[in-house]
């Protein structure tokens, strides 16, 4: 049998881990955004109400993360294509995300009705540590890729192709990663003694303000879980996305996901 018939015999042979992966996908995304579409509903668009923006964004949210993991699927179905795979995977780790730092806490300082000069110090606060754990995941990760053997034991080369296995790649990465934790005790601490000051703040200031307490102390204790997520994020495009990319410009084979 020629060389060329037997490869692609074994790659119809293998199940499309993309595939597999966008359903997963696809049927976690409804129940999140939805649920975050009702909240954003029964919080947001009262009587009388504050803006119907919250719910709007959660039902493009939802219908992103349900449709964009099958288009990509289907778009590449039958490669088990690496980056394919990194990036549905990222649609499911967003939506995740999403709940607890979009609609959990940004869409909260945003639209609630509160004094500027709480809004404005919680906003750009979340903005800012967002950004400093994307800078500090990115280092974390690069460092894991370029100064360990992560790299060269995880992507395999097998002559016309490297292949990256999920299970091995996880255990190698807790093995040489030395990620910091978005639970340190001092962030705790900080929380658990901002939290109740904002809800006795808001309390003496509006009565508006203070019928939302609870949503503050969700969103402030919710950041730790974004935080989390969005260094997932950031593993998930450096490693799936753009390292394969750059190996395939290099030595010109895919990389392709197996189990």
């Amino acid at each position: 049998m020629p060389r060329t018939q037997s490869i692609k015999h074994l790659n119809h042979a293998e199940p499309d881990q993309v595939w597999d992966a966008a359903k997963r996908t696809a049927r976690l995304a409804p129940g999140i955004t939805l649920l975050a579409t009702g909240l954003a509903w029964a919080i947001y668009s009262g009587d009388p109400p504050i803006s119907n923006w919250p719910w709007i964004i959660s039902v493009l949210t939802a219908v992103l993360c349900c449709g964009g993991p099958l288009l990509v699927a289907f778009a590449t179905r039958g490669t088990n294509s690496l980056r394919a795979f990194g990036l549905v995977t990222s649609f499911g780790f967003f939506v995740i995300y999403y709940f607890f730092g979009v609609f959990g806490y940004f869409i909260y300082f945003v639209f609630s009705p509160m004094p500027a000069f709480i809004r404005w110090p919680g906003l750009l606060g979340g903005i800012a540590l967002t950004a400093y754990w994307v800078v500090m995941a990115r280092v974390s990760v690069r460092h894991t890729i370029e100064k360990t053997p992560f790299v060269a034991k995880t992507f395999v080369d097998e002559g016309e192709r490297y292949t990256y296995s999920i299970a091995q790649a996880m255990k190698l990465y807790e093995r040489f990663n030395s990620e910091r934790s978005p639970f340190p005790k001092i962030l705790m601490y900080v929380v658990m003694g901002i939290a109740p000051f904002y809800l006795i703040l808001s309390r003496l200031l509006s009565e508006t303000f203070g019928a939302n307490g609870v949503l503050l102390f969700m969103a402030i204790l919710g950041m730790p879980v974004s935080l989390w997520f969005t260094g997932v994020l950031v593993r998930t495009y450096l490693i799936m996305i753009d390292l394969p990319g750059r190996l395939k410009r290099q030595s010109g084979k895919p990389v392709i996901v197996v189990e």
